[in-house]
């Protein structure tokens, strides 16, 4: 029953959107601003991050001083995930529907790759899979 569940909502994600909303004057003519939370180290969301927003969670994470990451997306089980700061470099995944879709990029990116990367994704462009080469992980 819940993966039949599952398939439907994915099947619904597909065709309508998942709560996106058209920008063209913002965002290449096929992307689509997603309604994503942005999950600060556990501690604090923000609905719809703006860039700054992004950028400012990104260059606030601090692994020596707690637990530093970020996770970015509509639904609990497709996101984009990062952790780590400025000085040890980031580590980011992502998820899209279930774990059999979970990939880690194959190196450490820095701090403006990760703002980059977290604002393609929240404004619904896929130019953020071109940051990394992605590695799917098994479990």
């Amino acid at each position: 029953m819940r993966h039949t569940a599952l398939l439907s909502i994915a099947v619904l994600v597909a065709v309508t959107g998942c709560g996106t909303k058209t920008n063209t004057t913002a965002t290449p003519p096929r992307a689509r601003a997603v309604s994503c939370t942005l999950d600060v180290c556990g501690i604090r969301k923000i609905q719809n991050p703006t860039e700054s927003d992004i950028q400012r969670a990104v260059y606030a994470l601090d692994t020596v001083k707690n637990d530093a990451f970020l996770i970015l997306g509509p639904t609990d089980m497709t996101y984009i995930q990062t952790t780590g700061d400025q000085r040890n470099g980031f580590l980011v995944e992502y998820q899209e529907n279930d774990v059999r879709h979970h990939y880690r990029a194959k190196r450490k990116l820095n701090a403006d790759e990760i703002v980059k990367t977290l604002g393609s994704y929240s404004a619904g462009s896929d130019v953020w899979k071109r940051t990394a080469e992605w590695e799917r992980i098994t479990w």
